[in-house]
């Protein structure tokens, strides 16, 4: 688990967020595998001038896709 889902939070609260999160352990197995889905492949065409761009813009959205499937994945309590 992330700490960022932890962050602030001290005592009864805390505890309150661990069994929250892990209680949504299963929604999240199963976003994860929806988003995994989600990963784009682009192969550079560079025929086209703005080849480049548009390598940048997937390149960004599977970067946040991995951002968000690492923050979903709950594994442990760190």
């Amino acid at each position: 688990m992330q700490a960022i889902w932890l962050k602030g939070l001290k005592g009864e609260e805390r505890e309150k967020r661990i069994k929250e999160i892990l209680a949504y352990r299963n929604a999240f197995n199963a976003l994860k595998e929806l988003l995994g889905d989600q990963y784009e492949e682009s192969v550079p065409d560079y025929d086209c001038p703005s080849w480049s761009h548009k390598q940048a813009d997937v390149n960004g959205a599977n970067r946040m896709l991995r951002k968000i499937i690492n923050l979903i994945t709950i594994e442990e309590i760190k």
